[in-house]
């Protein structure tokens, strides 16, 4: 890898890290996106999920007071079940089918009225685990799903960060051991490229949480569910 290769990455790390650490969503698509440009699918996911793991990591550290273990310890044991089940099934389910099937239901979360009954069925813990653990070994970037679902739970933009990188963590983390093991993806081959990107992402997490408080909730939650219905779309498109 070049020093311009990398030094863009950076940047585009520190970008998406200021994003996602603000709205909890958006970055993991543009990174995804502009991997996906240089890399192929066997090594596009798993180098994915390594970059978006430091950069969660670093926004999870960054609002660490906000983490609420009870609000993902059940997504976490079906992130397993989910995720395994992906990647037995990997190269199976024709991609496409399995993208429509996450778009809609990122807008069925997003836009549906909290109350409503199927909504109530489908607000989880164990069906987001299950689905989204699934789908980052198909897709790589789960993170809207993610964050749709949580959105339900009225958590504050904070605890809704917080949260969210911790659960993403986890699949990142599982997401590439599994590559690992069962594809034989070589993380030590890009190690340095990922230390520098988690740098860049660090210092990205670090100063949206200077600006977060600063964007009223009502704003928040409008701005939250345009970017959630545009980031679905992009992924038909």
């Amino acid at each position: 890898m070049s020093l311009e290769f990398i030094s863009i990455f950076a940047a585009l790390s520190f970008a998406t890290s200021f994003l996602t650490s603000i709205f909890s969503v958006g970055g993991g698509i543009i990174m995804l996106v502009a991997l996906a440009q240089s890399f192929s699918p066997g090594t596009l996911i798993p180098l994915h999920g390594a970059i978006q793991l430091s950069n969660n990591l670093s926004r999870t550290f960054v609002y660490r007071e906000f983490f609420q273990w009870h609000l993902i310890q059940n997504i976490l044991i079906a992130t397993s079940i989910g995720s395994l089940g992906g990647i037995l099934l990997f190269g199976a389910i024709p991609e496409e089918i399995l993208i429509w099937l996450i778009v809609g239901t990122i807008l069925f979360f997003t836009w549906a009225p909290l109350d409503n009954f199927i909504l109530s069925i489908m607000r989880n813990d164990w069906f987001c685990g299950l689905i989204s653990g699934f789908a980052g070994i198909f897709i790589g970037a789960n993170g809207p799903l993610v964050t749709a679902y949580m959105r339900t739970k009225n958590l504050t933009p904070e605890s809704l960060v917080a949260n969210h990188g911790a659960v993403m963590i986890y699949q990142h983390s599982i997401k590439v051991l599994l590559f690992i093991y069962f594809f034989g993806f070589s993380l030590e081959e890009y190690i340095f490229f990922i230390l520098i990107l988690a740098v860049a992402g660090f210092a990205g997490a670090f100063l949206a949480k200077a600006i977060i408080s600063l964007i009223p909730y009502e704003r928040f939650n409008i701005a939250l569910k345009l970017l959630l219905s545009f980031l679905a779309l992009i992924l038909v498109l």
